[in-house]
């Protein structure tokens, strides 16, 4: 495909941006499947991080036509509503988050450091927050009293008073994750810069072999799904017993789990059978209706996903040879690199 981005033809960023498209949804429909089969940390960060990445280069390669962020993602949607059916509406709510905030802040600023760094903050914020939000929904006031207490106790052990404690946590969270924009940011810098250099380094080579045994995570998904309401429902009962101990008589303990209870309880029943399935049924039928129009490049990227699926365990096992962010770095970029230069030759080559 060329070495670097200003030598390319217009049919082959075209084909470029085919091709980063398909990692994009790879990120939203497999990725945090193969990240958790090959043990990763931080796989939300990641996932996320890599959408802006994703972005950051479709924009690049499309030159001044912003409009084609818009259109890779609404393929990207088609494809997560076909691979991963129970994915929960808020994931599709981030996506398009994302690219519309890469379309709009590219469109006023250009495509440089300091837009790159707005849209992978305010991306990560965002998801940091809609968590935040989702805990709240479930748990209600109750997780932020007990909490309160739970920090109080703890400071108390150490001759120290600390108020509002919950306030620090959800600080130091938001934190994390601005922090873990700024890196993603660093990292979709370099990105770009390597795509205008002929630097070898990041190509993968036959002892990084794929992993036979990792698959697309779309047959666990439903699975997955039961999991997190075990872990809801764990949740409920752990804090549950936390307010009943921390309540200062049994009766006031009593009713603290009560409303805890009657409100989890109704948060989890709404959201799982009433919501959630509502919004993502109303989403997959719209994306329906525009699977059509993007057709050949649905199943175009439906193709390529299983080749994606190898391509990432090879660049994390080659990777191995790297230590701190320094393997990260490599990671990302020895992916793209594959993914923009993937060919059946290489591929029979390095197999």
């Amino acid at each position: 495909m060329g070495n670097t981005n200003w030598q390319l033809t217009k049919e082959q960023r075209v084909s470029a941006v085919q091709r980063l498209t398909a990692l994009w949804a790879f990120t939203e429909s497999g990725l945090g499947g193969v990240m958790h089969a090959l043990q990763i940390p931080f796989t939300g960060l990641l996932v996320g991080g890599m959408a802006v990445i994703m972005i950051s280069l479709i924009a690049e390669m499309a030159g001044h036509n912003h409009k084609q962020i818009l259109k890779s993602a609404m393929i990207v949607l088609i494809v997560k509503a076909m691979v991963s059916p129970y994915t929960p509406f808020p994931a599709y709510i981030a996506v398009s988050f994302q690219a519309l905030l890469g379309y709009g802040l590219f469109r006023l600023f250009k495509l440089n450091f300091v837009s790159i760094a707005l849209l992978s903050t305010l991306a990560m914020l965002e998801s940091a927050i809609q968590k935040i939000l989702i805990l709240t929904l479930f748990f209600g006031e109750s997780l932020w009293k007990a909490m309160d207490s739970m920090i109080a106790l703890l400071a108390n052990q150490f001759g120290s008073i600390v108020t509002n404690g919950s306030y620090w946590v959800v600080g130091i969270y938001l934190l994390i994750y601005l922090a873990g924009g700024f890196f993603i940011a660093w990292l979709a810098n370099n990105s770009l810069k390597n795509m205008h250099s002929n630097n070898l380094d990041f190509v993968l080579t036959a002892d990084g072999g794929p992993d036979q045994n990792l698959i697309l995570p779309s047959h666990a998904v439903k699975k997955n799904r039961y999991k997190k309401l075990w872990i809801l429902i764990s949740a409920m009962l752990v804090l549950s017993g936390f307010l009943f101990v921390m309540a200062a008589d049994h009766k006031q303990g009593w009713l603290a789990v009560a409303k805890t209870l009657s409100w989890a309880i109704s948060a989890i029943l709404i959201w799982f059978v009433l919501i959630g399935p509502l919004f993502t049924k109303a989403i997959q039928k719209l994306l329906q209706k525009k699977q059509s129009r993007y057709h050949d490049e649905v199943l175009s990227t439906l193709s390529f996903l299983p080749v994606l699926k190898n391509l990432t365990a090879r660049a994390w096992k080659q990777s191995q040879l790297h230590r701190g962010s320094k393997r990260w770095y490599f990671f990302f970029a020895s992916l793209i690199h594959a993914t923009l230069t993937y060919t059946e030759v290489s591929s029979i080559k390095t197999t």
